[in-house]
């Protein structure tokens, strides 16, 4: 009988103290998470936004809007969709260019620590000689109150 108790014993007591920590998923495997943007072309099928969208910005600075009424009132646009802000925020901008572009590339981390975000937007240039100023723009998910956004700029 003693030798049953202490069986079971000691099987409950493997059971119980055994952390399964194989099973626990790390919120934060790596320093930075790559983000999905997407665009006004993308989601609301707007065309040429870089030479068509003006706002009224010095050329590196950027703003984050996060409802319509601001983006009516600040933003001049052939194409002025409703923008669902309930899922994004807009990060838009100018940058003045030193020759033409033939691409513009968005890239969104998360730093997992903070919960930081940085859009990095790359520009790449091409040899004509037209130097525009351009309004870049991205679609981001909705930041949390706290969260912080900033835009790092590349002319490539």
């Amino acid at each position: 009988m003693n030798y049953r108790i202490l069986l079971l014993s000691i099987l409950a007591f493997g059971m119980f103290s055994c952390n399964n920590d194989d099973d626990a998923v790390d919120p934060c495997p790596t320093e930075t998470i790559l983000i999905e943007t997407t665009s006004l072309e993308t989601e609301y099928g707007c065309i040429n936004t870089e030479n068509s969208m003006e706002i009224d910005l010095p050329s590196g600075d950027f703003i984050i809007i996060s409802d319509q009424q601001v983006f009516n009132m600040l933003v001049t646009e052939v194409c002025m969709p409703m923008i669902d802000f309930t899922t994004y925020d807009l990060v838009i901008g100018r940058q003045g260019l030193t020759s033409g572009n033939s691409s513009i590339r968005y890239d969104l981390i998360e730093i997992c620590e903070t919960g930081n975000q940085t859009l990095t937007v790359t520009f790449n240039l091409n040899a004509t000689t037209v130097a525009p100023t351009l309004t870049f723009h991205a679609l981001v998910p909705k930041l949390a109150a706290a969260q912080v956004l900033t835009v790092e700029i590349i002319i490539n």
